[in-house]
């Protein structure tokens, strides 16, 4: 009888397991979407459901074709010669333009996944991405090169500055790479590869 109740007890708490991974990333992802919702209706200050984010997302990608299209306007270069001749603000500026032109830009930087060997006297490895080829301007060796790695959960991380012979590419896209680094391992490449060629299909 005890083992019974053993055995319904491990089948609960398998399928209240199985409830989190189906119920947890939904109320999440759902939560995230409805307070988007909310705090671009408050700042629109339109009581219309939805418009507030509608009208951001369109405001960002005018400022943004503004920016790219005309780049050489008057306006835009005298705001990034304001932002450079003031000190904090340049460094602040460039450094949030610079990581978010990474992952957006028409210039990303983390696409080149690479496996790096830190330390010659253990076989501890670690997966970064590659961002300098050449470090001579800061005084560095021309065998040195720059390599990202983030941390797991985060989309922080650690520059290390490693010689060239410690790189070695990876076969992964820097899509797959990037998922695996920041779910700490979890995320299975070839599941990313399985859903990418069925939505593909569908599509």
């Amino acid at each position: 009888m005890a083992k019974k109740d053993n055995n319904i007890g491990a089948r609960f708490l398998k399928y209240f397991g199985q409830g989190l991974l189906f119920v947890v990333p939904v109320f999440v992802t759902v939560a995230v979407l409805v307070y988007l919702f909310q705090t671009a209706d408050a700042l629109i200050g339109i009581d219309i459901p939805g418009l507030g984010i509608v009208i951001l997302v369109v405001l960002v990608t005018l400022i943004g074709f503004i920016g790219t299209v005309l780049l050489t306007n008057p306006v835009v270069r005298w705001f990034s010669g304001l932002i450079n001749r003031t000190p904090v603000v340049k460094i602040i500026y460039s450094s949030v333009k610079d990581l978010l032109s990474a992952f957006v830009g028409s210039k990303k930087k983390f696409t080149y996944p690479v496996l790096i060997r830190l330390s010659a006297e253990n076989d501890m490895q670690q997966i970064g991405f590659l961002t300098q080829n050449d470090l001579r301007d800061l005084g560095v060796g021309p065998d040195m090169v720059s390599v990202y790695v983030p941390f797991a959960f985060s989309m922080m991380g650690n520059l290390y500055v490693v010689p060239k012979a410690n790189v070695s590419p990876l076969e992964a896209s820097p899509t797959e790479t990037l998922k695996f680094v920041v779910s700490g391992g979890i995320t299975n490449v070839q599941d990313q590869r399985k859903d990418k060629l069925e939505n593909k299909k569908e599509a």
